[in-house]
């Protein structure tokens, strides 16, 4: 999967379109966001098969322990990268009180879907990263 030439605007318009977005499992939330972002940029939807599969914190659980958890979910379709080796668009894994979330890096802060919209995380927290696509 690589990235698309125009990857950077596309992911600008995505973080714009969401800015404000409520979350909201199944669309708006920690794989769909990132996943969304991933679509943006490369035109290939790494959550394709997990899409209508889930609808609330329970079903996105029960889900996950399905496909092994986010990162052997992740693992299986991207390389994984040390995070301080993360590249603007790379998926970044970092730890919320409720678990572990994924955002899209974007320089030294990720974004990632938040309970009002997109939230900012710093590189300090990132646990874990995957490389998408080659850069065009």
């Amino acid at each position: 999967m690589n990235r698309v030439e125009d990857w950077p605007e596309r992911l600008l318009a995505l973080i714009d379109e969401r800015r404000t977005a409520t979350f909201k499992w199944g669309a708006q939330d920690c794989c769909a966001f990132p996943a969304d972002a991933v679509l943006a940029m490369t035109g290939v939807d790494p959550m394709a098969a997990l899409r209508g599969r889930y609808n609330s914190a329970r079903s996105a659980a029960v889900l996950m322990e399905k496909v092994g958890g986010i990162a052997a979910f992740l693992d299986a379709l991207l390389p994984q990268v040390p995070p301080l080796l993360a590249r603007r668009g790379d998926v970044v894994m970092f730890d919320a009180d409720d678990g572990p979330v994924l955002g899209i890096a974007c320089g030294v802060t990720a974004a990632a879907a938040g309970p009002n919209g997109v939230t900012w995380i710093p590189l300090a927290q990132w646990r874990l990263a995957w490389r998408v696509g080659g850069i065009v």
